[in-house]
């Protein structure tokens, strides 16, 4: 159970991170988001991080004394990703608010999109630890920010889709590039891994032969690609029917990959050292 929490915290809380940041920039760099638009899709960002860090509650022994993961945030980067996705979560409702009361939001939204990143960047950063050589290198912060660039625009998309209104194809061009760099990325991490030392080559082994690495694979990376593929294929990006395919095969896939991201990994304190 302790692991479905960290899979529900580290995939909502990317989810998140990657819809505020596409708020904020269709509304700066487009300006044509509708006020009930972006006030309801600034609702479910709040929604969605708070649903996160009731997630995270569930790997602690006492929820109660969670603030004591700030003690040590001077050092510690578990402290790091907790302050970060707190002054998030922060921005995130003064930004709905913003949205809500029609008033400027330009430089919250700006903060707030830089602190989203640097919230995702965090949290990857808590798992490359020695201890785990598989996690040990840049691919833990990749994947996150992966997460946050292909499940926080289709976030958006899908809330803006229970209002009858859809984005156009920019939107699902940026998730199905970061849909590729996912499915390349984890075929080369695979590859890397099963060809190095004994500790990552078992993880590498453990990914291949994971319950979820092939539905993962195809809900979460194939399915969705071939239906942008098909979209895109279109002379017109008509989209409208798939949005909330798109969204749930992508969760889906998320969720799987992070269960498999938590579960294959192998400790060096298995072979005694």
């Amino acid at each position: 159970m302790a692991e479905w929490a960290l899979v529900l915290f580290t995939v909502l809380s990317q989810m998140a991170a990657g819809a505020f940041i596409t708020l904020w920039a269709l509304d700066t760099f487009t300006g044509k988001v509708e006020n009930k638009i972006g006030t309801f899709s600034a609702l479910g960002i709040v929604v969605a991080m708070g649903l996160a860090l009731v997630a995270s509650m569930g790997h602690l022994g006492q929820p109660f004394e969670a603030y004591r993961a700030l003690a040590h945030v001077g050092t510690s980067r578990l402290s790091h990703e907790v302050l970060a996705f707190g002054l998030f979560f922060t921005l995130a409702v003064l930004y709905y608010w913003q949205w809500k009361t029609g008033r400027s939001r330009r430089s919250v939204g700006l903060v707030g999109a830089i602190v989203a990143i640097l919230a995702v960047i965090s949290s990857g950063l808590v798992y490359t630890l020695p201890a785990r050589p598989a996690w040990n290198n840049a691919g833990p912060v990749l994947f996150f920010l992966l997460t946050a660039a292909s499940l926080g625009p289709l976030f958006i998309a899908v809330i803006a889709h229970t209002r009858q209104y859809v984005f156009g194809k920019n939107i699902f061009m940026i998730v199905a590039a970061a849909l590729v760099c996912s499915l390349t990325s984890l075929a080369l991490y695979v590859t890397l891994m099963t060809g190095m030392g004994n500790t990552e080559a078992l993880t590498g082994r453990n990914i291949i032969l994971g319950m979820t690495f092939w539905p993962r694979l195809l809900i979460g990376l194939i399915a969705p690609l071939s239906l942008l593929g098909y979209a895109g294929s279109k002379r017109e990006w008509n989209v409208r029917c798939y949005v909330p395919i798109l969204f749930a095969l992508v969760l889906i896939g998320e969720l799987l990959g992070r269960e498999l991201f938590y579960s294959s990994a192998v400790a060096l304190t298995m072979f005694g050292l």
